[in-house]
């Protein structure tokens, strides 16, 4: 719901958290709980399923008057976090010519899904340059032009979220990896 009336610190946070926070919480197929295929490593994820928590509250805004830079700072500086919740295409690659019998007798892509997930924080992007326009020093800001705002930083976040992370995990073509290679010598 839309910031109306008295801006307040915790009007803020709040309505962050609808246009961002929930949103990049919103819909995680992929995490540390929830991996596309067993292979997959737990390290590739920076949690679960249920996203994150927002790390910010009202007193995050400091100072008694609520000023355009603390604002910027504090809620892009928040939404940055958040950028390692994004899509991520996941390949699961057979090496090896394949053609026996063990748990991957086919070579090559066996599994290719994109879904959104809940990455490491070293899959986290810049947000970009966002607008200030409204919100800069010496701007008087109503409920409309923080909300314009609010939508901005929301409209980067997206477009991170909606950008593409690519994981391929190169696998053996047979669980029997060590027998099996292991056996070529006595041929």
């Amino acid at each position: 719901m839309a910031i109306t009336g008295d801006i307040t610190k915790n009007s803020i946070v709040n309505r962050f958290k609808e246009l961002v926070t929930d949103v990049a919480n919103a819909s995680i197929v992929r995490g540390t709980n929830s991996k596309p295929f067993t292979e997959m490593p737990d390290a590739r994820y920076g949690g679960t399923t249920a996203g994150d928590s927002i790390n910010i509250t009202g007193a995050s805004i400091s100072g008694n008057t609520i000023t355009a830079s603390t604002i910027r700072s504090v809620l892009q500086t928040e939404a940055a976090k958040y950028t390692n919740i994004r899509k991520q295409r996941a390949i699961l690659n057979v090496t090896g010519p394949g053609g026996n019998t063990g748990s991957r007798p086919t070579a090559g892509v066996v599994s290719d899904s994109t879904n959104i997930a809940y990455l490491d924080t070293g899959n986290r992007a810049a947000l970009g340059s966002i607008s200030s326009t409204g919100v800069t020093t010496g701007d008087t800001i109503d409920d409309a032009t923080l909300e314009t705002y609010l939508g901005r930083i929301a409209t980067a976040y997206n477009s991170i979220r909606n950008s593409t992370v690519t994981d391929q995990i190169d696998v053996c073509h047979a669980s029997c990896h060590s027998s099996c290679h292991g056996s070529r010598g006595r041929r």
